[in-house]
């Protein structure tokens, strides 16, 4: 099933009227560059002093208990939630009987053979994004993104929403090969993985869902403008790393995405696929100006590695399925607690 909305077109050829939708491409990849970045996760680097981080907050009582993963070697065909039907855009790959097909659905700017001007991924992809039929979720084929020994590239596709929103659910299923890891050859470089991330309209930046610090989650939202920081810069310490690179299992992350209050809000959720997602906690974010946090306007599925990988460090990561929900539409798209 694959739900969405023609993107990645270039700002200049667009009428100023268009330019706000398709703002998203540029904002991902101007946020995955970002210098606001460099020298914030890496030993012995001091992060810059505009960026705040936050504790953890206490766990909800009320969130549910169960174990964020198992030791247990998982089979590479997993069962869990299909899409729930709410999504403003979603992809399950179900669509795609060949790599060739998902390639059509690809900008050609970025590797895929489709129209800039109708394609539904964009930005950043990469030469290394295939459909595996050996790998499945529910029964069916994946997106695979191989990140080749000694390189320090991954693919990332970015898709804008059919409209701005206030407020979202990002939900995805990922499964890591055994032995995945965010160390490489750099010195002096974050050990670090941009998984998810979400832009917005009217500033650069954007807020990402990241494993940093070699094994650590980090959740925040970075509104710039240029390389300074004019908004959010809050950083929740979201636990680490447990059997997610060891047990070939799928995982299940869920980020909720609040623009709509005076103060953001940003919360995660994560689970071994098939668990009840287990409440991680939240941060606020707020414009420095006192002005509301800005409107969203899409998502990636992905996005940049901050390290060169050893020469025989070959990896890679499963897409099983993700999808975008209006929470102005769908208070609790999931049923999840907190």
């Amino acid at each position: 099933m694959l739900v969405g909305f023609p993107n990645g077109f270039l700002l200049e050829d667009l009428p100023m009227t268009f330019r706000a939708v398709a703002t998203v491409t540029t904002l991902l990849f101007a946020a995955a560059c970002s210098s606001s970045d460099a020298g914030r996760v890496a030993s012995g680097i001091t992060d810059p002093a505009t960026l705040v981080k936050s504790p953890a907050l206490p766990s909800n009582p009320d969130a549910p208990t169960a174990p964020l993963t198992t030791a247990a070697t998982t089979s590479v065909n997993s069962a869990g939630p299909e899409l729930s039907g709410l999504a403003v855009i979603s992809d399950d790959f179900t669509g795609y009987p060949t790599t060739a097909d998902l390639m059509a659905k690809i900008s050609s700017l970025h590797g895929g053979t489709a129209d800039w001007r109708t394609a539904f991924y964009s930005d950043g992809y990469g030469s290394d994004v295939s459909i595996d039929p050996s790998v499945k979720y529910n029964d069916h084929s994946t997106m695979k993104y191989t990140q080749p020994g000694g390189s320090g590239g991954s693919p990332w596709l970015a898709v804008a929403f059919p409209a701005p929103l206030a407020h979202i659910w990002y939900r995805v299923k990922v499964r890591f090969s055994p032995g995945f890891t965010t160390t490489g050859t750099l010195v002096n470089s974050a050990n670090a993985y941009k998984m998810l991330s979400w832009g917005w309209s009217g500033h650069d930046g954007s807020g990402r869902l990241e494993i940093s610090n070699t094994n650590q989650y980090e959740l925040y939202e970075n509104v710039q403008s240029g390389p300074s920081l004019v908004g959010g810069g809050n950083y929740l310490q979201a636990g680490n790393i447990s059997t997610e690179w060891t047990d070939g299992g799928w995982y299940d992350y869920i980020i909720e995405v609040d623009h709509s209050q005076s103060v953001g809000v940003i919360r995660l959720w994560r689970s071994k696929a098939g668990q009840v997602p287990a409440y991680i906690g939240q941060t606020q974010e707020k414009m420095n100006d006192g002005s509301p946090m800005p409107q969203l306007t899409g998502i990636s599925v992905g996005l940049n590695f901050n390290q060169v990988r050893a020469p025989n460090q070959n990896q890679a990561i499963w897409w099983g399925e993700w999808e975008v929900v209006d929470g102005t539409q769908h208070s609790n798209p999931f049923g999840v607690s907190r």
